[in-house]
């Protein structure tokens, strides 16, 4: 076996022995997250910060930096020999009110050339807004260690921030 096939081999085996199992839906998602199992990039986190700003302003910030900041998708050709193959990226987010005082923000990402992905595609993170009061809310994050900078962005944006901290390859 080639050295190239063995590398990549291991890294499925790492990265389906740290993420396990696939998530059936967002809520099995943040119960997988707070189980907080996985080592490095791969480890399970879920955490949550306040934010001294009223609901409105942080829904109404954090929904217009995930349309502006993050792109609809992508897609790669690889050409090897005379065989070529195409690989799709499609980003789903969205912010959705459930209640007067919560939201839920989700972010997946479907590969097309994946399989055992979970409907929609892999859970990046998920996030549950809450309001506090008139004005501050709590934000609980629910991502692996890899997507941090995701979930300091959303926080900046929940704050205020118009920039998109380099999601989506944005400044």
């Amino acid at each position: 076996m080639k050295l190239q096939n063995v590398v990549l081999l291991s890294i499925i085996c790492i990265s389906l022995s740290a993420c396990g199992t696939v998530p059936k839906s967002r809520s099995h998602f943040v119960e997988l997250m707070k189980e907080g199992t996985g080592m490095g990039p791969f480890k399970r986190m879920a955490f949550s910060k306040v934010i001294p700003k009223p609901f409105a302003a942080v829904f109404d910030n954090i929904n217009d930096k995930l349309l502006g900041c993050i792109p609809g998708g992508y897609q790669t050709t690889t050409m090897r020999g005379s065989s070529m193959s195409t690989l799709s990226v499609t980003n789903h987010n969205k912010i959705e009110k459930v209640t007067q005082d919560k939201a839920e923000i989700t972010l997946q990402q479907f590969h097309s050339a994946t399989l055992m992905q979970s409907d929609g595609g892999f859970y990046l993170l998920a996030a549950d807004l809450h309001r506090i009061d008139q004005t501050s809310v709590r934000i609980d994050f629910f991502t692996g260690q890899h997507y941090l900078a995701i979930a300091e962005a959303i926080e900046q944006w929940a704050q205020g921030s118009q920039k998109c901290h380099g999601i989506g390859g944005n400044p």
